[in-house]
């Protein structure tokens, strides 16, 4: 038997649900079992178990003991038991409920079980006419109350008490405590009450009381009256219709289109609170627009835009450039998208395989994407640009809605965008909240519009064309106008809420109208809350599945999960639609697709029921949604994530996170990171598990891989390898080996000693390896780490021991790399002939390494490619051919913006320009550079370098103390580095300053040149003997 609150199955003969405790008595023996009959009844959900903030209202009377001493219990009920009735009658009329009779007080509380707006205020009236019934009676009874607010949460195994169930939380005891500060005849409220209260009140400070069982003192209010001339508070959200009040706005798009159909593109950003109307006004200039035949395409975020990364940006695709039709199978969006890249000039396979993967239509029989995750990445935000300007020669707009929800990978995305419209006759339209702030939004073709409320003539005639003509009721029109401050939402669910309660039809008196207008929500979300309270109890349990799913509601998705109400799901769908709680938004090959008329009804539907409830809902979704989505799993990973994370199933939650992570890191690896460490946090506290072990391994692994990439501080990164290693240890050993390797390289590229390098690559080769392509790869990077060692023979060692092995390398390796493992030796060879002038080789080199070709390489490897034939050209004083190899990185600077191509090519550019004997702008170059390595913390392997570099140029510029000084700091960089090579260049420049100064500079040269020697025999570093020898001729005697 299913529970119709939590969904947990229990046997057939439990009367309340063993998860919850809800009554399982109204299931009868047939309904909701697994795999069962459901009967057509569906079963009602408790009426209670929700979160909600409540005015809590405790009343007491004073000395009650004392009162009945000496009556007999007859004779005491007789005397209370009316003052009892009397404070209940006082709660309830103005709208409270008591929870709770004692002997001589009650327990009740305002805003529950249904929501209502100044709850704080309405308790404070309830205790003032309390107090007043009670003044003076017969008797001699007085009484004490006190008021706290907070969150409380109702109890699902009381349901069906006539009186209101149990309710449980903090916020409770504390207002127990509240009413014992207060003197007799009074009434206390905390400060939470005092805040909701609005400035209704007025109150006398009491300071703050320490009270029995609550930590820190709470600030005390004795209530003297309750103000007639409170401001009201307020919370705005859009409507629909009417639309009042935004002819300027429309006029100013409508403008903005007439300038772009003249070739002056228009970005145009809609900024507003929740509910001023941003969507409205975007509809209607889009049904203008529409009317005028200009093409319109329409984009918008989810709630739950940070787990489901690009969802828009897929979306757009689909429709606004490939056309793609709901019905199209795999192969028929693989025809569109090579006809529509066709007309960009694209025919590429990777360029195709790129777009088929990346919308989730992959051709199972062709080769896959072979292009590196950056340049996969760059090669897509290049191609959407193109596309940009390619649909842009025709007038068109395209919305894209609720950018506050929008996901990093897909703002990445509306960049390329925004920057891609000028030249165009593309309108863009997007709306956001006032918190949404861009970076392009100080472009000279962005405009912003910021909607502000309503006038109170708009605002008037929207009530008045809401509630109909009826001059008797002015007085409620004026005070709608009032309490709704100009915010169209929240003036249409006022009326709403007027006419559904039966006010308006009638004709109250004055002073009655306007109490109970203001007795009304002052916010949206009581509003909304006061709504979903109305419902039946089947309809509220729909609201609140849906709200679980999430902004967008597939009906398949729904049905798995409220199995036990499957034949009443598309009647009660229906009926949310036309209360315009929900709305249909679009059917998909047979499939609809619903939607919450506005986010906030799904927020307020969502956060009020209980944790365990909304625990319990998230599994099942998540089950659903697997189901549903299994056809696209990679795309839905995140999503089904966050519903595991939610259901308390920490690690489903991360074996889907790491496969969004995996699918993403290819496209946008600074999402995919957060992922990663998402799932490594999640991970933390479970308990060992050899699943969950390997998992461990898996995320450590994938955290390390892109950490190379992205930059991770050696806190992290040492925590990460230890935790990744000791699992790993028992698993596969493979594993171990890359997470040290990767270790080494990030520790290194973070400034770490070469020497440390080598030893974590010599540790990882040491621990062996039946896998012939993996040892191939551990050479390799074992000659990488050689080579920044400055041991030139070792590290050409290593490299000829790749050889046998090296296209051996498995396709997984070869894609964590991210180049080609050839290519990548090649050109690591290259450099390091180069530095032992071994020209010919190194040049020989180079040539196979074109002729492997780069296509989809990571352009770091063509960087050091670039950087060997710029260093050749110095070697052979060919100032042309270093300046053409200048200007290929620079290309490649352009095509890339990545931080590591701006720092070396601007180091490409200084050797050229002293080539060319222009120290000036060879300094700049340099400075440039190392600005660069400093401000990014990328390259900064090449820090020491640099600095040998820059110290050589400006002694040619006679600069002696700069050259000085960028030697010194070469010299000491290098040594902590263990970087030999450009230490030795730096001891070179450093000795050949100092010999020109006298005799003690002489004497410190001679040292510093022994020890270059030295330096030049231990790394054959052969370039630098030239610059030694003419070092040295300056300290000869003169002839």
């Amino acid at each position: 038997m299913r529970c119709a609150s939590c969904l947990t199955d229990n046997p057939d003969g439990n009367l309340f649900c063993g998860h919850c405790g809800a009554s399982l008595r109204l299931l009868g023996h047939g309904a909701g079992r697994t795999g069962g009959a459901t009967r057509a009844t569906a079963p009602l959900p408790p009426k209670w178990g929700e979160l909600k903030i409540a005015t809590i209202f405790f009343a007491d009377i004073v000395s009650s003991t004392t009162h009945i001493a000496g009556l007999d219990a007859e004779q005491a009920m007789e005397q209370l038991q009316p003052a009892v009735q009397r404070m209940c009658e006082a709660v309830e009329v103005l709208g409270g409920t008591v929870v709770r009779t004692m002997g001589d007080g009650i327990l009740a509380l305002f805003g529950v079980p249904h929501t209502v707006e100044g709850h704080a205020r309405l308790a404070c009236e309830a205790a003032l006419k309390l107090q007043k019934a009670f003044s003076g009676n017969q008797l001699g009874l007085q009484l004490r109350v006190g008021l706290h607010s907070g969150q409380v949460a109702s109890d699902p195994q009381a349901f069906d008490s006539n009186i209101g169930g149990g309710v449980h939380g903090s916020a409770i005891h504390l207002a127990s405590r509240v009413v014992g500060v207060a003197e007799p005849g009074g009434i206390c409220l905390s400060a939470d009450c005092l805040a909701l209260t609005g400035g209704a009140c007025e109150v006398r400070a009491m300071g703050p009381h320490k009270l029995k069982g609550i930590a820190k003192p709470t600030e005390i209010y004795a209530l003297v009256r309750v103000k007639s001339d409170a401001p009201d508070q307020h919370f705005h959200r859009a409507v629909l219709s009417p639309f009042h009040g935004r002819t300027d706005e429309l006029v100013t798009l409508q403008n903005a289109l007439h300038r772009t159909e003249q070739g002056q593109c228009a970005v145009i950003g809609l900024s507003g609170a929740a509910g001023a109307g941003k969507s409205r006004l975007c509809f209607e200039f889009a049904q203008w627009c529409r009317a005028r035949l200009v093409p319109v395409t329409e984009a918008r975020t989810q709630l739950y835009g940070y787990a489901t990364p690009l969802a828009p940006v897929l979306a757009l695709l689909r429709g606004w450039f490939f056309h793609m039709a709901p019905a199209d199978d795999d192969a028929a969006a693989r025809g569109r998208i090579k006809t529509r890249l066709s007309r960009l000039g694209v025919s590429a396979s990777d360029d195709l395989a790129l777009f088929n993967e990346f919308l989730g239509v992959a051709d199972p029989d062709g080769m896959p994407c072979a292009l590196a995750p950056k340049a996969r990445r760059a090669r897509l935000l290049a191609l959407f640009g193109d596309m940009v300007r390619y649909t842009g020669a025709t007038t068109s707009v395209i919305v894209f809605e609720d950018l506050h929800w929008l996901d990093e990978a897909s703002a990445e995305f509306l960049d390329v965008l925004v920057q891609s419209v000028p030249g165009t006759r593309t309108l863009l339209l997007f709306n956001y909240r006032p918190t949404y702030k861009a970076h392009w939004s100080a472009l000279p073709h962005f405009h912003e519009i910021h909607l502000a409320e309503l006038g109170a003539a708009d605002t008037e005639a929207l009530v008045r064309e809401l509630a109909g003509p009826h001059p008797q009721w002015q007085d409620a029109f004026a005070l709608i106008v009032q309490r709704s401050a100009g915010n169209p939402f929240f003036v249409e669910e006022l009326v709403r809420l007027l006419l559904e309660g039966g006010i308006l039809p009638g004709a109250p008196g004055p002073h009655d109208l306007a109490s109970r207008v203001r007795a009304l929500p002052a916010t949206v979300q009581a509003v909304i809350g006061a709504r979903i309270d109305r419902l039946g109890a089947t309809q509220k349990a729909v609201l609140h599945i849906c709200a679980v799913i999430g902004k967008e509601i597939p009906l398949p998705v729904l049905q798995r999960v409220a199995r036990y109400l499957a034949g009443q799901i598309d009647r009660e769908m229906d009926f949310l639609c036309e209360a315009e709680l929900l709305e249909f938004l679009r059917e998909i090959v047979g499939e609809r697709y619903f939607g919450f008329h506005h986010p906030l009804i799904q927020e307020v539907a969502y956060n009020t029921q209980l944790r365990a409830r909304r625990a319990s809902l998230h599994a099942a979704v998540a089950a659903a949604m697997e189901a549903h989505y299994s056809a696209e799993p990679d795309e839905y990973a995140a999503l089904l994530a966050f519903h595991y994370q939610a259901a308390g199933q920490p690690v489903q939650a991360a074996r889907h996170l790491s496969r969004a992570a995996q699918w993403l890191g290819a496209t946008h690896s600074t999402q995919a990171m957060k992922h990663w460490r998402h799932a490594r946090e999640l991970l933390a506290d479970q308990p060992r598990a050899p699943d969950t072990d390997r998992l461990r391994v898996k995320v450590g692994g994938g955290l390390l891989q892109l950490g190379w990439r992205e930059g991770l501080d050696a806190a992290e990164l040492n925590q990460v390898v230890d935790e990744a290693v000791a699992h790993a240890s028992e698993a596969d050993r493979g594993w171990v080996q890359s997470i040290l390797v990767t270790q080494g390289r990030i520790l290194h590229g973070n400034g770490g000693s070469a020497d440390d390098y080598v030893n974590t690559v010599r540790r990882a080769i040491e621990l062996g390896s039946s896998n012939p392509g993996r040892a191939a790869l551990l050479q390799v990077t074992l000659s990488q780490a050689y080579s920044w060692a400055g041991l030139s023979h070792e590290a050409l060692a290593a490299s000829d021991q790749a050889v046998p092995d090296i296209a051996a390398v498995e396709a997984a390796e070869r894609a964590a790399l991210g180049f080609n493992p050839e290519r990548w030796r090649l050109a690591l060879r290259a450099r390091v002939l180069m530095r032992m002038l071994r020209l010919g080789e190194a040049e020989d080199c180079l040539r196979r390494m074109e002729q492997i070709g780069a296509d989809g390489e990571d352009p770091v490897i063509n960087q050091i490619a670039l950087h060997c034939k710029i260093e050749i050209a110095w070697c052979r004083r060919d100032p042309d051919q270093a300046q053409r190899y200048a200007q290929a990185s620079a290309d490649a600077v352009r095509a890339g913006s990545n931080p590591y191509l701006r720092a070396t090519g601007k180091w490409f550019d200084g050797i050229a320009a002293l080539l060319v004997h222009d120290p000036v702008r060879a300094n700049c170059s340099f400075v440039e550079a190392l600005e660069l390595i400093r401000t990014t913390r990328v390259a900064v392997d090449i820090e020491d370098e640099l600095l040998a570099w820059s110290a050589e140029c400006r002694a040619l510029a006679d600069d002696t103390r700069g050259a000085l000084d960028q030697a010194r700091q070469a010299v000491e960089l290098a040594r902590q580095r263990c970087h030999r090579i450009p230490e030795c260049r730096g001891l070179i420049v450093w000795g050949s300053v100092c010999a020109k100064d006298g005799s003690d500079g002489a004497k410190l040269a001679a040292r510093l040149f022994e020890r270059a020697k030295q330096l030049i025999a231990q790394t054959g570093a052969a370039i630098c003997e030239d610059g030694l020898r003419r070092g040295r001729a300056l300290l000869a005697p003169p002839a």
